[in-house]
């Protein structure tokens, strides 16, 4: 089964989180799953945690997967851990049993101190920002033709964050 490192954008309750992930294909070159969790770089040896970086890197010069388009075959939530947390803090939610400050009085709290907040338009930037972000990275990252070039863009692009 082939399989390679891959970029995963992954839906949370508000906003997106990108990781990498281990991607394996079916019989057409299509992702058929992923790792239910992120992966990081690890060998038994320094030479293989090398080798392991290098692999990821090349995640960055392709499309970025989404976490839901994915089918994942055999995927069991009950055997998720991180899916079991989230559905036991649901559960207590729904029944009262709770200690959370409703977000009804943490907004008047907010919008006492800063103004007015707008959360569908804060939502609709944040979305904006996010699909502004992905297309420079498409536009600069994938479909680099050599991993030496892909690592030096990766590399100018970090240097040029540390500028800032």
């Amino acid at each position: 089964m082939m399989w390679n490192y891959r970029v995963v954008r992954k839906k949370e309750l508000t906003h997106f989180t990108y990781a990498v992930h281990e991607a394996y294909y079916d019989n057409n070159g299509k992702v058929g799953s992923i790792t239910q969790k992120a992966i990081n770089p690890f060998g038994e040896t320094i030479e293989e945690l090398r080798h392991s970086w290098l692999m990821m890197a090349e995640a960055f010069g392709k499309p970025i997967l989404d976490y839901d388009d994915i089918p994942e075959p055999g995927y069991n939530r009950k055997e998720d851990p991180d899916a079991l947390i989230l559905d036991e803090r649901i559960k207590k939610l729904d029944a009262g049993e709770t200690e959370l400050i409703p977000w009804e009085d943490i907004k008047r709290d907010l919008e006492e101190k800063f103004g007015p907040f707008n959360e569908e338009e804060y939502y609709k930037e944040t979305e904006r920002k996010r699909k502004e972000k992905e297309k420079i990275h498409n536009d600069s990252f994938v479909g680099v033709p050599t991993l030496e070039a892909l690592v030096k863009k990766l590399s100018q692009d970090y240097k040029e964050l540390r500028k800032r």
